[in-house]
Order: C-alpha cells, then sequence, then structure tokens
C-alpha cells in the first residue's frame, strides 16, 4: 500500500497559493512519472525516496498521478501508464457518468411526474372531497341507500339502537342483505339486545345470522348507522328521531371517525349465541331493565330512555318500578343511593 502524505504536507497544500503550488506539484508529478516510465516499475516502499526527498511534494506529485489516471499499482509496484491509455479511460469514464447522469434525470422526471400528477391529487382528493348531505324526503332517503349498498364492494355494516321497524320492512331488508352478499361483500349488523325479548325479533335476528350476516348485539347504540366501505355513512340527523331525515357523509376524511365509533361498538357487543345465554342466565332481571337503569342513573328521563331503546315509556316505567321494589325504596332517588350503596347488586348493572 502506498505512503500517503503527512497532514503537515496536506495543510500546507491547502495553505499554499495559486501558480507556484499548483506548477510545483505538476513538476513533481512529472519526475515521478519519467521515473517510472524509466524504470518500469518501483516497489510502493522506494516510490517517493526515489524521487525526491521532499515527501509533502512527491506525495501530492502522486496523488496529480492518480487523478490523471497515468499511474496504478499492481501486486505492490507502482507502474506508469500511457497517456493515450489514460484518455480512453477518463473519457470511458466521462461517458458512464454522463449517461448514469441522464438515466438518475430519467428517474427523477418519472418519479416527479407520478408525485405530482398521481399521488398528490389522491391525497388532496382524500381531504378535499367530503361531502354531507341532509335528505328528508322518504323515497329519497331509501333510493341514496339502496344505491351505496349497491355501490359497495367489501363492507356494509350496519347500526340500530331502535325502535325497531315493522318485522315486514325487516324482512324485505334480508332479501337485500342476502344479494349484498351473494356478491362477495361483507355484512355486519348491531342490533340493541332489548331484541331478544321479543319472539318475532328475536327470530329475525336468528334469520339474520343464518344467512351469513356478522351480529353483536349491545345493550345500547349511539346512533342509527349504515357505512358502504370507507366511502360513505348514512345516520339520523336527529337520533331521538331517526325515522325522520338522515345525513349523507362522502369522504374519508370524515369517515374514519364514524368508523371507528362503529368499530368501538363492534368490539364491546356479544355474539347472538352469547347474548342469548346471557338473556337466558338473568332471567330476574333482564338486559332491557339493565339498560334502562344505567340510563336512568346517567339522569335521562322517562320518555328520553324510552326513545333511545325504542320501547313504550310505560316500558321503562315498569322497570324503574321493579328497581324500586327489589331495593324496598319508596321514591327513585332513595332507590340511587341504594344501588350506590349495594355494590353487589350494583355490579349487576355493569357491562362487562
Amino acid at each position: 500500500m502506498l505512503p500517503g502524505p503527512s497532514e503537515e504536507a496536506c495543510a500546507g497544500s491547502a495553505s499554499t497559493s495559486g501558480g507556484v503550488s499548483t506548477q510545483r506539484d505538476e513538476d513533481a508529478a512529472l519526475a515521478l512519472y519519467e521515473m517510472l516510465r524509466t524504470k518500469g516499475g518501483v516497489p510502493s516502499g522506494d516510490l517517493f525516496s526515489a524521487v525526491s526527498p521532499d515527501d509533502a511534494h512527491s506525495g501530492r506529485g502522486f496523488r496529480r498521478l492518480s487523478e490523471l489516471g497515468l499511474v496504478q499499482v499492481r501486486e505492490g509496484v507502482a507502474e506508469a501508464v500511457d497517456p493515450d491509455a489514460a484518455l480512453a479511460r477518463a473519457m470511458d469514464n466521462y461517458q458512464a457518468n454522463a449517461a448514469e447522469q441522464l438515466r438518475s434525470g430519467v428517474r427523477l422526471q418519472r418519479v416527479t411526474e407520478a408525485l405530482l400528477s398521481v399521488y398528490r391529487p389522491a391525497v388532496q382528493r382524500e381531504t378535499s372531497e367530503v361531502a354531507v348531505e341532509f335528505i328528508t324526503e322518504q323515497r329519497r332517503k331509501q333510493r341514496t341507500r339502496l344505491d351505496l349498498s349497491d355501490a359497495a364492494r367489501e363492507t356494509c355494516s350496519s347500526m340500530h339502537p331502535g325502535p325497531m321497524p315493522a318485522i315486514e320492512v325487516l324482512e324485505a331488508s334480508l332479501e337485500h342483505d342476502r344479494t349484498i352478499m351473494a356478491r362477495g361483500v361483507r355484512n355486519r349488523a348491531i342490533y340493541p339486545m332489548s331484541c331478544l325479548h321479543s319472539p318475532k325479533y328475536a327470530r329475525y335476528l336468528h334469520d339474520l345470522a343464518d344467512s351469513g350476516v356478522e351480529l353483536r348485539l349491545v345493550d345500547h347504540a349511539p346512533f342509527d348507522m349504515l357505512t358502504f366501505d370507507r366511502d360513505a355513512a348514512v345516520l339520523a340527523a336527529d337520533p331521538d328521531h331517526p325515522t325522520e331525515a338522515v345525513i349523507v357523509i362522502r369522504g374519508a376524511a370524515l369517515m374514519r371517525s364514524f368508523l371507528a365509533v362503529y368499530e368501538d361498538c363492534w368490539l364491546r357487543g356479544l355474539t347472538l349465541a352469547r347474548a342469548s345465554r346471557t338473556s337466558a342466565e338473568d332471567s330476574e332481571i333482564t338486559a332491557q331493565e339493565r339498560v334502562i337503569i344505567r340510563l336512568m342513573a346517567s339522569g335521562l328521563s322517562d320518555d328520553q330512555i324510552a326513545r333511545k331503546l325504542g320501547v313504550h315509556r310505560r316500558t321503562v316505567q315498569r322497570a324503574i318500578a321493579k328497581l324500586m321494589e327489589r331495593l324496598n325504596a319508596a321514591s327513585r332517588f332513595e332507590a340511587g343511593l341504594k344501588l350506590a350503596n349495594d355494590a353487589e347488586f350494583a355490579r349487576t348493572f355493569v357491562v362487562q
């Protein structure tokens, strides 16, 4: 391996000005080149001492020859390279570098075009293409739901807190669900646990599960919602009056939040089989009554609870009366106090 110039020599070269230093380096390089041409090759260990006692200039001369391609080291012996051969190699290197720069330029152009014309607009569409539509007319609401479900390609998901529609409406929607799933679209549905206490709705849920719809039952869902892939959602404009106006949401930027709400309810829900076992084991206090009492504890009035669960106001009042009787309480306020002090009984109303 060739000895390199000392740090002092490098510093001197950097600090020495202009033409004198360049000429001295060129002179040292020429002397070294002529010596190599004359001797036909010099061992690397003897290279600098054979030319000049000035190690700094000899080192810079060797670097100059290396830059010009006029010297090469083979098996520890430095040899001179013919100027024509060095020129040919320099031209080859230039052409190779120029060709690589051309290829790099082409690659950069293609990358730039793809980023600017394809991917940046896609991101801009994702954040800017958001549409919110308010629909009140019944036929148009139904048409919108059908169009969105027909356009879905991956998943249709629904959440229904109640009140439940007529069984004839549900049976008709079941046929449409089968049509959707026949196209390979995943179908999920969330229903209130209280459906299990109605024979006709319980039968509908089993028919729904048998058809291939994935089911979850929850004590209480926040609002009516339908989602179609990750593109659109239909939800009640007023959760307390779900049969009136609906809002149609389109655009991935808004859909993420609604999908997160749905997934949270889905993960907290019970499968139909597990919910049926839970309902059978807890015959003394039904799942519906547990929800009523929890909502009452949250400060909701009887009418508000009835609307949320889709039941009659008398059903809510019966559940509260049942709780008061079991706790031997003379008022709703006293029932709340006793419930708070009875940890064992209070656990009956905790969502698992």
